[in-house]
């Protein structure tokens, strides 16, 4: 067999050999159209890997991260045919900086390769233009890449007539010192991403700790505002409807009365819960059997379940699995959870209650309780503020309110973890907490 084996594609005619693994080419770049006319220039692994950052980093309306961008002009300075090719694209002025070009083609990159049909007409490969590149690269990187744009020619040519296009590319302005060629180019890369990364997230964590406070200092305010100011009256408007009552024979009246009730207890309910949120009592903690757990908490919404037509079924452990909690709180939590799913499904979807053990590589070992339902799942919006308080996403078929913000209370106090995610259809909730001998 001889050493050069060809990998060919009959759909799109483009073949390359195994060579280009050792050469480093990798296929072309979908091709420059200038009159009717295409030019072809190579794609190597650096540039495949570059370009692939590009498209997966950008973001339609914006601002690219400066990361990925970083990232990308490390590309434009090790690669000549990524660096002409992004500038014959370049639609804007005659000027721009190489930092300018990599923002916009860090947006424009998914656009070039996605659109067309353009593998179709791509060119057979053959190993002696893998040569006449590798030979190209090895003399430019030599040369700083300032002067790249001025041999775009030199690479065309090879799949294609001699063509000039250095009258029509843009003059490039490299506003920052070349990379050092002493062999630790990649090296330093790394150290510089990996450290703005760093930076990056320390802030974001910083951030991201402020806005709970500030968010837990704001419902504190609100609960004990509201339990002063609307506590009170809702006793009287309770009282009053209940003394309306007595003596009352007329059906619909009564029928009134009652509803004014429960809707008194309603708001009363939903302050508790702001206050629990804001201000819960420290819990008791015991050794708990989360199986018991589970099915009391699941026991509280079969006739509910009944009535609606959704199918409630749960998924216990038949050996016992102990937690050290406090009972009636995690009752709560996986109530709460339960609810928001009935809430989520239509009537004839499903709501399973699941309990498993997960093992962490660090030896730690937790119960997990999952709550799935084949409900409309959750949207982006709905998904970071799923645990605020008196968030809502009932227009998009699920009532989040104050019941999940609770459960995320209860987690909190129990050193444990509640998050949603998506199903194959639906939402999964899941509360996760330490193992207990």
């Amino acid at each position: 067999m001889s050493a050069v084996t060809q990998l060919h594609d009959p759909k799109n005619g483009l073949a390359m050999s195994t060579t280009d693994r050792r050469l480093g080419w990798w296929g072309v770049f979908p091709p420059i159209v200038r009159e009717g006319s295409r030019w072809w220039l190579p794609l190597s692994d650096t540039a495949t890997i570059a370009v692939g950052r590009a498209i997966v980093a950008s973001r339609q309306g914006d601002e690219p991260n400066p990361i990925e961008v970083r990232s990308l002009l490390s590309g434009f300075r090790s690669d000549p045919p990524l660096l002409i090719y992004a500038a014959c694209h370049w639609p804007g002025e005659e000027m721009i900086t190489a930092e300018e070009l990599a923002e916009w083609f860090m947006v424009s990159a998914a656009d070039h390769f996605a659109g067309g049909d353009w593998l179709l007409a791509a060119p057979k490969i053959e190993e002696e233009h893998q040569r006449h590149w590798s030979r190209l690269m090895a003399a430019t990187q030599r040369q700083h890449p300032s002067t790249w744009l001025n041999r775009a020619a030199d690479w065309m040519r090879i799949l294609g007539a001699s063509v000039d296009f250095e009258s029509s590319l843009p003059t490039l302005i490299w506003d920052d010192q070349p990379a050092s060629n002493d062999g630790l180019r990649g090296s330093k890369l790394l150290q510089q991403m990996a450290r703005a990364r760093k930076r990056e997230l320390v802030v974001t964590s910083s951030l991201s700790k402020l806005a709970d406070k500030r968010k837990l200092a704001a419902a504190k305010q609100l609960a004990y505002g509201l339990s002063h100011e609307i506590n009170n009256p809702l006793a009287n408007i309770s009282a009053r409807a209940q003394q309306l009552k007595h003596g009352e024979t007329d059906a619909s009246r009564l029928a009134s009365l009652d509803r004014v009730i429960e809707q008194v207890y309603r708001a009363h309910e939903m302050i508790a819960g702001l206050m629990f949120f804001a201000h819960p009592p420290e819990p008791e903690f015991s050794r708990i059997d989360l199986n018991a757990v589970v099915v009391e908490a699941v026991d509280d919404f079969r006739e509910s379940a009944a009535q609606c037509d959704v199918r409630l079924l749960v998924e216990s452990k038949q050996a016992e699995a102990y937690a050290l909690a406090d009972r009636a709180m995690m009752v709560e939590a996986i109530r709460a959870l339960i609810r928001n799913a009935m809430e989520a499904v239509d009537h004839g979807g499903t709501v399973v209650v699941s309990l498993e053990a997960e093992d962490e590589s660090g030896g730690d070992e937790f119960w997990s309780v999952h709550i799935a339902d084949s409900g409309p799942g959750l949207d982006a919006d709905a998904s970071q503020h799923a645990f605020d308080p008196f968030y809502s996403g009932r227009e998009a078929g699920r009532g989040l309110g104050l019941g999940l913000c609770r459960a995320y209370r209860v987690a909190k106090l129990h050193n444990a973890t509640v998050h949603l995610s998506g199903g194959l259809a639906g939402c999964v909730s899941t509360i996760r907490l330490l193992r207990s001998e």
